[in-house]
């Protein structure tokens, strides 16, 4: 556990960003290395890293997923591992997550699988929805990589410590940003109507943006956070000409995400037309809902029930979103939470830290899946 701790505390204070997570892959071979996997696989979708180990015989495949980012948060607490780059930070506890993943090799190297393979997928640019469709595709083009399951976990503060959270269907949420772009014709302010302003139809298409969920038609939850305005420019003799509104849209169910995604086209298009102006809107930043396999569920439930691990199942979705959700078009999939603490600071916050505590129970729930799994 003390390695592991290290190494928690190694990458915590040298954090990268979604896609320029160079050292971080480093750091993560050259303690991989020490467990001597079957195969060490690296640049896989960008700076990933998969770390294979073989069981005695042949089988199945069980892929093991950690994310590998930082985000854009300066950190705030005082500690002697804290970031050393200013203005980033690993606070969502994906640190946490590596050192969960990369205890798995020493359990594996010590005492292999009867059977079958494990792969430990080290992802990066999980943050930005870009990583885990990359290291997809990556896998589709080496058919001999392809797993037959696929699991992840997240550490949740406001829960218990260590407490495994389940969740039947949708584990996260589908989400998505969308870009709005209204275009104009500016004039004085003097004389707005030598030109085309399009504050009325920005006013008009929010007010229907934060409409949209109570519109019905959809089988579960949906959202729409508007994040961003913005109209002409700051000056008090030019009529605005163009106009941007920035906004997520959130869903438990797929469906759902497909019709508010529609909903929002439509409004865009038809309040434009009616105005005479031009527009544009794009989508960024996609993560489909994340989609848990019932019989995986079944299995975890089944291994917490048999070794009195504390846990229980959600009662709604998590409103957040995981690139994770890519990979159930790959394999059956399966993510859980496991709780940080009910006073733990929130993730992206700038006091939050990955509790050390988790290290060894995450590898102990990770490790007992495999060999439940491949039996």
């Amino acid at each position: 556990m003390e390695q592991l701790i290290a190494l928690r505390h190694q990458l915590h204070q040298h954090p990268e960003l979604s896609g320029c997570e160079v050292d971080t892959a480093e750091r993560i071979c050259q303690f991989l290395e020490h467990y001597a996997p079957y195969q060490l696989l690296r640049n896989v979708g960008g700076h990933g890293v998969i770390a294979i180990y073989q069981g005695l015989q042949p089988g199945s495949t069980v892929l093991f997923r950690c994310d590998m980012d930082a985000v854009p948060v300066q950190e705030g607490n005082a500690f002697a591992y804290c970031s050393q780059r200013k203005g980033v930070a690993h606070s969502c506890g994906h640190d946490g997550h590596m050192a969960i993943v990369a205890g798995l090799a020493e359990r594996f190297n010590h005492t292999p699988l009867q059977r079958g393979r494990v792969m430990l997928l080290f992802q990066p640019a999980e943050e930005t929805g870009k990583g885990a469709a990359l290291v997809v595709e990556h896998l589709r083009s080496h058919p001999e990589l392809l797993p037959d399951y696929a699991i992840a976990l997240h550490n949740q503060p406001q829960h218990s410590l260590g407490k495994v959270l389940l969740r039947r269907d949708a584990f996260a949420a589908a989400s998505k940003g969308v870009i709005i772009e209204l275009r104009g014709r500016q004039s004085h302010a003097a004389h707005p109507e030598r030109g085309l302003n399009p504050a009325a139809a920005t006013a008009q298409l929010l007010q229907q943006l934060l409409d949209m969920p109570a519109q019905g038609g959809y089988a579960d939850f949906v959202l729409c956070t508007l994040v961003h305005v913005r109209l002409g420019d700051v000056a008090f003799g030019t009529s605005a000409g163009e106009a941007t509104i920035m906004a997520t849209l959130r869903a438990f169910d797929n469906a759902d995400m497909q019709l508010l995604t529609q909903r929002c086209t439509n409004a865009v298009q038809q309040i434009a037309s009616q105005q005479g102006l031009t527009h544009g809107i794009r989508f960024v930043e996609e993560f489909p809902a994340t989609v848990n396999d019932p019989h995986l569920l079944q299995h975890l439930e089944t291994l917490c029930s048999d070794h009195g691990w504390l846990h229980g199942h959600l009662p709604e979705s998590n409103r957040w979103s995981e690139d994770f959700a890519h990979f159930g078009s790959l394999c059956p999939s399966l993510m859980f939470g496991l709780g940080a603490g009910e006073q733990h600071p929130e993730l992206h916050t700038s006091t939050y830290d990955f509790p050390d505590a988790l290290i060894e129970r995450g590898a102990d729930i990770m490790e007992a899946l495999a060999r439940r799994i491949l039996a």
